[in-house]
């Protein structure tokens, strides 16, 4: 019975977060065109990071884009493997192949230069369907980069009571990692 309400309390807990979660996104993900199932209020998981980082959007984009760098300065993106990207840079027909947790095969949905990418992945064995979006907003030292991922399916589900703030960590290291690099770049 203790068990049985301890992953009811899990249960209860993660739906509250999720809401926070979804409240704290706004107004950034109304600016995405979500696919059906996917807005983060309908998704069975949402995870909303952002960060302010001090060079342009133009700077941000150019290091975000170029996918192929990624294993340089994100660890998780080790092993990329892209399609349809010329240089190893992202665009609207770009399709690729990595392991951030577990193989994932994802493929460009919006891109629109220097302001927003996402792209619909999913796992092989497909237990896992993500929507990550990223929007980059004009501030007066720069810009703001925001990451909102939408994730369905039943390895979603259990990733939402037993490890909930992974993913958002593992964003989060990743944007750190973009800061340090544009700021870097913008010095130069």
């Amino acid at each position: 019975m203790l068990v049985g309400l301890t992953g009811i309390s899990l249960l209860l807990s993660s739906c509250y977060s999720h809401k926070k979660v979804v409240q704290s996104s706004l107004p950034y993900s109304e600016k995405i065109n979500w696919p059906q199932g996917f807005k983060p209020a309908e998704s069975d998981f949402f995870i909303h990071n952002e960060i302010d980082i001090k060079a342009s959007p133009q700077v941000v984009w150019d290091i975000f884009i170029n996918a192929g760098k990624w294993p340089e300065w994100y660890k998780r993106s080790e092993g990329i493997k892209l399609s349809n990207s010329p240089e190893g840079r992202l665009n609207l027909s770009s399709v690729f192949i990595w392991n951030p947790e577990g193989k994932f095969t994802s493929a460009i949905r919006e891109f629109n230069p220097p302001y927003q990418i996402a792209w619909l992945g999913e796992t092989d064995n497909k237990k896992m369907t993500v929507y990550n979006a990223w929007v980059i907003i004009p501030t007066k030292d720069g810009c703001k980069v925001v990451s909102n991922e939408s994730q369905n399916g039943p390895k979603t589900k259990m990733e939402k009571i037993f490890a909930p703030n992974m993913v958002s960590n593992h964003i989060g290291e990743w944007l750190i990692n973009l800061k340090e690099r544009s700021e870097q770049q913008s010095k130069n």
